[in-house]
């Protein structure tokens, strides 16, 4: 008992508070304001920046320029993903107590599901999608490129081969 008093005194520890049902209710319904003035944000930024090009169809396109400063939005959703995951674990806890982040609860896999959605399936979607239009665009272009290759020569050929018909009838 003498050496656990030694090793509070000599280090810092963070006590573990046990809040009740009403002090989770209470967290709750604050994560839950912070989540809706959040998307209220990101829906502020969406008009001030018009960013309506992101869901328009290929013919308004030309009334867009795409920008850098666009990507500034990319961190509000973020946080709205993380508070959002936030408000769900407060409101599960308040009716179950949670598993540490050590036995895989519901922490673990909030945690992990963020990383492995924003990092992995980011990175992966973007070289995902990188790769298969390098692709399909090789392969598409040279396809097409000869069918229409064949097409126009033959065509070519045809017109050619008239013209030398009509010159020897002539």
């Amino acid at each position: 008992m003498k050496t656990l008093k030694n090793h509070e005194q000599e280090y810092i520890h963070i006590l573990k508070t046990k809040l009740s049902t009403v002090g989770k209710f209470f967290g709750f319904i604050f994560c839950l304001i912070i989540s809706v003035l959040n998307f209220i944000f990101i829906k502020y930024i969406w008009k001030v920046l018009d960013l309506g090009y992101v869901f328009a169809k290929e013919e308004e396109l030309i009334n867009y320029t795409p920008k850098v400063l666009d990507l500034i939005v990319l961190y509000p959703i973020i946080m709205e993903y993380i508070l959002i995951g936030l408000t769900v674990c407060i409101f599960v806890s308040m009716f179950k107590k949670l598993k540490l982040h050590k036995e895989n609860g519901l922490i673990f896999g909030f945690i992990g599901g963020l990383i492995g959605v924003l990092i992995f399936g980011l990175i992966g979607g973007l070289i995902g999608r990188l790769i298969l239009g390098l692709i399909l665009g090789l392969i598409l272009g040279l396809i097409y490129g000869f069918i229409l290759g064949l097409i126009y020569g033959l065509i070519g050929l045809s017109i050619g081969l008239i013209e030398e018909m009509e010159e020897w009838t002539n």
